[in-house]
């Protein structure tokens, strides 16, 4: 395959927009040689990426983790709203890999620590609760299977503008880049499928607590897909009005539910923190 896509797939600890400049300069080899974007690399080559260069890209952090679970396979931390997962754009600071890399023992002039974190699903910097982190990049590959086969499921709860009408539904719908705005999802003819299933949980004046259960997991699916129902979630400017995306959002992750990578029994892990109650 070519560099790009092979860095992308398992060089899963340095965040995507970095890994193409890393490569224009020459950061990377392949069996000794500089590579390009579109070099190819087979089975047998040995890649290699600079130390120098990985020190510029990941920062170590002494940030406090709340730590769920940890083992000798994976981590589950209960991120807060507001921090990114990796260090994106000109957000490079208070992230959440350069506080796993701190806690597996790395530091600003050593940028690999006992072990190499390997964030295993997705969670919106605006969005709090669980995340699963993979401590090998064995487990990493082993759980993106598992997130394909739909075999994880993921529980999330959030409190969205307007009373929804209904106890319980699924929303079944494709989702593409927002023809009006590049960094925003909606629902498009063409789209991946989508599925998010919902059950109401309270109804508080004009608002509803519900509780999500995604089938898919797409780019801000469950944000998409409530606004393309008339129903945003509290505190979420992007898909409520256009503008930028607040910092904080009502949307929790709160259940993880996987087999585990190493044992292959059933593990269940909960948030003791719940969704947000902004006032907007």
């Amino acid at each position: 395959m070519r560099l790009v896509d092979y860095a992308k797939a398992h060089l899963v600890v340095v965040p995507i927009d970095a890994i193409g400049a890393l490569i224009a300069a020459g950061s990377v080899t392949i069996d000794g040689r500089v590579g390009r974007i579109d070099s190819r690399v087979d089975a047998t080559a040995t890649v290699e990426v600079e130390h120098a260069a990985l020190k510029r890209i990941l920062v170590p952090e002494p940030i406090p983790l709340a730590i769920v679970h940890e083992d000798d396979d994976l981590i589950v931390c209960d991120k807060p709203a507001g921090m990114h997962v990796h260090p994106l754009g000109l957000h490079r600071d208070g992230t959440l890999l350069g506080a796993l890399l701190w806690h597996c023992g790395a530091r600003p002039d050593q940028p690999w620590g006992r072990w190499r974190p390997h964030p295993l699903h997705r969670l919106d910097r605006a969005a709090s609760g669980l995340i699963a982190i993979g401590k090998r990049a064995a487990v990493h590959e082993q759980v993106r299977q598992r997130f394909a086969e739909h075999a994880i499921e993921r529980r999330y709860r959030a409190v969205v503008h307007g009373c929804v009408a209904g106890e319980t539904g699924t929303i079944d719908a494709p989702l593409g880049r927002d023809p009006t705005c590049d960094y925003r999802r909606a629902v498009v003819p063409g789209g991946q499928r989508a599925v998010t299933h919902w059950q109401v949980l309270e109804r508080e004046r004009d608002r509803t607590w519900l509780e999500l259960t995604l089938e898919t997991g797409r780019t801000h699916q469950i944000r998409a897909h409530l606004a393309s129902i008339g129903h945003p979630i509290v505190g979420d400017t992007l898909y409520a009005t256009g503008r930028n995306a607040a910092a904080v959002i009502s949307l929790h992750a709160a259940l993880l539910r996987m087999r585990h990578p190493r044992t292959g029994k059933p593990v269940t892990w909960t948030s003791a923190n719940k969704v947000q109650r902004l006032d907007v």
